[in-house]
């Protein structure tokens, strides 16, 4: 997979202008920074990891292995959403909005911007799987598209089939 390479400016429901950008590396600090802030730690999935040398590698660990983009307000990262490539063109997506900042619009913004995405570079699925009791989250991945194909333990599978003109 390629890297995001545009910028878009979204304004969220309470009216803060949001940049959705491309990972840069200057913001790594700001990135770490909304991971610390969150809360609760590991309430999804066991993510963001609590131990904070294990949350630092972890994220570390998807600006490395995946594809990224953050959600910016006022130039701190509010938002950050990761692919990483599967097989069979494949991806798995991931998403994280900082509470301060969830229920406005920007979680759907950032989501139809990876999907646009991944039409262009041609993925034929997005793959993600999400706990059954996050609500917020599940609402978000059926207004965007994603169905869900099945379970495991407490987390529920979804897909979204990226459809090809």
């Amino acid at each position: 997979m390629r890297f995001f390479s545009s910028t878009k400016t979204v304004e969220s429901q309470k009216g803060h202008l949001i940049t959705i950008i491309p990972y840069e590396e200057r913001y790594f600090t700001s990135l770490i920074r909304m991971y610390d802030t969150y809360s609760p730690l590991g309430s999804v999935q066991g993510l963001p990891p609590i131990d904070q040398d294990k949350r630092h590698q972890w994220t570390q660990d998807m600006i490395s292995n995946g594809t990224n983009l953050l959600a910016l307000h006022e130039d701190m990262v509010i938002g950050h959403a990761s692919l990483f490539s599967m097989p069979v063109n494949w991806a798995e997506y991931f998403i994280f909005v900082h509470q301060d900042f969830q229920r406005q619009g920007i979680g759907t913004a950032i989501s139809l911007y990876v999907i646009d995405w991944a039409h262009q570079e041609d993925l034929s699925t997005l793959w993600l799987s999400v706990e059954r009791k996050n609500f917020i989250a599940i609402s978000l991945y059926y207004k965007v598209g994603f169905k869900r194909i099945g379970s495991s333990g407490d987390c529920w599978e979804m897909i979204l089939t990226i459809a090809q003109e």
